[in-house]
C-alpha cells in the first residue's frame, strides 16, 4: 500500500507534506524506532521511564525543522516532557549540505559540555537560508560563545569532526528507515512528517498515551 500524504499550504503559498500513515518496521525489532540507543549519543529530555518516545530527525539548516523547535517543541516540553509522559529524542538527518554536518557535529561538541539543547537553541534562533555561511566555522563558535561553553574544548572538537561519524551514521539510518525530508518524527514507533502545529502532535501524544495506558 502507497503511504497516504496530506499536504498543507503554509504561509507563502509553499506546499509542505504534514503528514503520513506509512508505517515503519516492527518497533520491536528495531532500536531506531523504539530510541534505544546508548544515550551517549542520543541527546534526549525527560525521563528514561516514560511511556511515550517522541524521535525528530532533524537538520539544523531546515526551515521547518526550525519552526518546530521556535514554536511547537517548547508546548509539548511544558505539556508532557516535564510531566514525565514523554520523552523527546534527537537524530541527525543532516542532508542538505556541509554546513548542516558542521551543525550537526557542532551540537554534539556542545553536548559534550551538558549543552546540547541550549545549542540547539541557538541554531534554530533564527531562520537562515542554507549553505550560505550562517554556520560557518566562526558563526559555529560564536554560538558556543554565546552560551558560556568552554570555546577552546569546542573548538578543538569542531576542528577534528569528533562527531561526524555519529552524525553520519544517523543519516544513514534516516534514508535506510526511509525518510525523504526533515523534520520526520517518530511517535512511539508512528511517523509523522512536516512542522505540526502543537495540536496535531498532541493529539498524536495523547493516542500513544493511551495505548500505553497512560492518559
Amino acid at each position: 500500500m502507497l503511504p497516504l500524504l496530506v499536504v498543507g499550504i503554509l504561509a507563502g503559498g509553499a506546499a509542505v507534506v504534514l503528514a503520513t500513515s506509512r508505517p515503519l518496521p516492527d518497533p520491536a525489532a528495531d532500536s531506531a524506532v523504539t530510541g534505544s540507543r546508548p544515550a551517549a549519543i542520543t541527546p534526549s529530555l525527560g525521563a528514561s521511564s516514560a511511556p511515550v518516545v517522541i524521535i525528530e530527525y532533524a537538520d539544523f539548516q531546515c526551515p521547518f525543522c526550525g519552526v518546530f523547535a521556535r514554536e511547537v517543541k517548547p508546548k509539548i516540553e511544558a505539556a508532557y516532557v516535564a510531566t514525565g509522559r514523554v520523552r523527546f529524542e534527537w537524530h541527525d538527518f543532516a542532508w542538505m549540505g556541509a554546513e548542516s554536518r558542521a551543525a550537526a557535529n557542532a551540537a554534539r561538541c556542545a553536548a559534550d559540555q551538558d549543552a546540547f539543547w541550549p545549542y540547539h537553541d541557538q541554531l534554530y534562533a533564527e531562520r537562515i537560508t542554507p549553505n550560505t555561511g550562517a554556520f560557518s566555522r566562526d558563526r559555529l563558535i560564536a554560538a558556543a560563545e554565546r552560551i558560556s561553553l568552554d570555546v577552546s574544548l569546542f573548538t578543538a572538537c569542531l576542528d577534528a569532526d569528533t562527531h561526524g561519524a555519529t552524525v553520519r551514521a544517523d543519516t544513514a539510518e534516516a534514508a535506510r528507515l526511509g525518510m525523504s525530508g526533515t523534520p520526520t518524527f517518530l511517535i512511539n514507533g508512528k511517523v509523522l512528517v512536516g512542522a505540526q502545529p502543537f495540536e496535531v502532535m498532541a493529539a498524536e501524544i495523547d493516542a500513544a498515551l493511551a495505548a500505553a495506558g497512560r492518559p
